[in-house]
């Protein structure tokens, strides 16, 4: 019988010492010149605290008003899609939590979306007045 070949462990990663301090060969985010704060957690939108959620109606309110200040069109189909994947984006390098872009999370958006501009029309039509 054949004897086995004993492999060595190759999972552990190199660590070499490039004069800025010891990275890991196998690391590719070591690598990088700089780095991002790792998302710390992933969550549906209901289980968020009452803080975080007023953070993210206020961050998706100013969104709404820089799309409706360019457009003055509500925004409907492809461009409710890229300012909710912008937004969500946005809420997740700016507070490190990532939202799940589920079907609760598109109405209250859409929701949202509708009353920011209609108060912003209530204020213009009072404004002219």
């Amino acid at each position: 019988m054949a004897k086995k070949k004993k492999h060595k462990n190759t999972d552990l990663p190199v660590v070499m010492d490039y004069g800025i301090g010891c990275i890991s060969v196998y690391d590719p985010v070591d690598m990088m010149p700089y780095r991002d704060l790792p998302i710390t957690e992933q969550t549906r939108f209901k289980k968020l605290g009452k803080e975080m959620k007023a953070e993210f109606k206020w961050l998706a309110a100013s969104l709404t008003m820089e799309y409706w200040n360019e457009n003055r069109q509500i925004p409907f189909g492809e461009e409710m899609s890229k300012l909710r994947t912008r937004l969500l984006r946005m809420f997740a390098e700016e507070y490190s939590i990532l939202l799940k872009d589920d079907t609760e999370l598109k109405n209250y958006l859409l929701t949202l979306v509708i009353s920011t501009i209609n108060k912003q029309l209530k204020s213009e039509k009072e404004k002219q007045t």
